[in-house]
């Protein structure tokens, strides 16, 4: 599939092996080793992603080809994953996005009215890391928005523990449609007292609101469909 060892230590078993199923291929991948920026609304300037600092979250971001289930139809498989190197200060609801420019004409898979091949699970560690305690999978999103991007949300286990976790989706492409780059960005955003994260539609794709009570940390993939 193209990943190294240091990557394939951050797929969980279950995703591995669907890949493997799925003739994936890695198009791009990354995580946050590094501070990264994006362009501010002033022109010229630039501002950092977000307030969470790289030595207390690990941020990972990778995409994949793999083979097509429809005809026409390239398909794709976007996962990010999170890890606390650090016990956060609340154990609240998190969230974490997966977001894509809708000019790009991705599409999510749909059935009955929901959004399909979706996944993100949560995982906690009493034993700074050494073992973890797996959430059951949830296969439905928290948040969707139509060609723009997926969310999930994970409710944090109070207390001086560690936490990590992961959302992945499946998108097309109509072939008609490829020939061109795009950013994919995956967005962590932590609740730094009580309340609900909010999730918002930007060029960029689905991502996290800002909101002064909101830590956040993102990374941006490049991507050549």
């Amino acid at each position: 599939m193209g990943l190294t060892e240091s990557e394939i230590e951050d797929f969980p078993i279950e995703v591995l092996l669907q890949l493997i199923d799925n003739k994936a291929k890695k198009e791009a991948s990354g995580f946050n080793i590094e501070d990264h920026y994006e362009l501010s609304s002033s022109p010229g300037a630039i501002a950092t992603f977000g307030t969470i600092k790289k030595s207390t979250l690990k941020l990972g971001a990778t995409a994949f080809k793999v083979s097509s289930d429809k005809s026409g139809a390239y398909k794709y498989y976007f996962y990010g994953n999170f890890e606390w190197l650090k016990p956060p200060v609340w154990g609240l609801v998190d969230k974490m996005t997966i977001g894509f420019p809708s000019a790009n004409r991705f599409y999510l898979p749909t059935s009955k009215g929901k959004v399909t091949q979706h996944a993100h699970k949560y995982n906690y560690s009493y034993n700074r890391g050494t073992t973890w305690v797996g959430k059951a999978i949830k296969t439905t999103p928290t948040n969707f928005e139509n060609n723009s991007g997926v969310a999930g949300s994970f409710d944090l286990v109070p207390g001086e523990i560690l936490h990590k976790g992961y959302i992945g989706q499946y998108v097309y492409l109509n072939k008609k449609n490829a020939g061109d780059s795009m950013n994919i960005k995956f967005e962590y955003g932590h609740k730094k007292v009580v309340g609900t994260i909010s999730i918002g539609v930007y060029p960029t794709g689905l991502g996290i609101s800002p909101a002064t009570n909101l830590d956040t940390q993102a990374y941006a993939l490049t991507l050549n469909y």
